[in-house]
């Protein structure tokens, strides 16, 4: 893995940069016989499509695309006895897993998808690697912490036969640091800041009411900045009832 772009609350989604490589045997394009020196053949990339391919694909993909910088990210390479390794450059969007009930201080799991859209078991098997998964790079998000990943192997039954299923899972940790600056402590700041009417003189009503009101709006402001970056739910987030407890314990 090269490296992921970023991670969405609103659309749900993250985004990352791969080097998909597969690995498969077709002994009929084996060329021992023929040439005793060349061990491998590197080709262009147009000659995948002359020949045949387990046909894979990220079942679960939102979006993806191979990289063309300048010309296309991709190869193939023919080993004598008929062994192909195919790699891509792929840049990929898929879903994520979003709980946000303990926002912020929850964990969302991300994953790809990988199945073959043509051939059940029969006719191809996927089979992950001894080292299914390299990051080329530590991945630095400004929200996330990349803090594991693994693998899954799986069959699945579908009405026209079985199917190999092999997935990839990334587990974030959200780093809450920005929503304590951005969130908690400017909402303990405005209560703690409205108890300055305690010190008005008794008959200052309406300084006491324009400060009563300006702490109000400040505080749906701040929440409503927060909520503004995430997606519309029914339940209630653990941020919300520390925000509640905060004014009530104060106030």
């Amino acid at each position: 893995m090269q490296g992921i772009s970023g991670i969405s609350e609103i659309t749900g989604d993250f985004e990352l940069d791969i080097m998909y490589s597969e690995i498969w045997q077709d002994p009929r394009l084996s060329f021992k016989h023929l040439n005793v020196c060349a061990t491998n053949i590197t080709l262009k990339s147009d000659f995948r499509k002359k020949i045949w391919t387990p046909d894979t694909c990220i079942i679960n993909s939102k979006d993806s695309s191979i990289h063309s910088s300048p010309s296309e990210n991709t190869f193939v390479i023919l080993y004598e006895h008929g062994l192909l390794w195919s790699n891509f450059r792929l840049n990929v969007k898929a879903p994520c897993k979003m709980d946000l009930k303990m926002f912020p201080f929850d964990s969302i799991q991300c994953q790809l998808v990988f199945e073959s859209y043509s051939f059940n078991t029969d006719e191809v098997r996927l089979l992950w690697h001894d080292i299914p998964v390299t990051m080329m790079e530590r991945v630095e998000l400004p929200d996330f912490d990349l803090i594991g990943w693994g693998t899954d192997h799986q069959r699945l039954e579908y009405p026209n036969g079985v199917w190999d299923r092999a997935q990839v899972k990334f587990t974030f940790a959200r780093r809450y640091g920005f929503y304590l600056f951005q969130s908690y402590f400017p909402t303990s700041l405005t209560v703690i800041s409205s108890w300055v009417g305690f010190f008005f003189d008794v008959r200052s009503v309406s300084a006491r009411i324009t400060l009563g009101v300006s702490s109000l709006l400040a505080l749906t402001f701040q929440f409503g900045n927060v909520l503004r970056h995430l997606p519309r739910v029914s339940y209630i987030k653990v941020s919300c009832t520390h925000i509640l407890l905060i004014v009530s314990t104060f106030r």
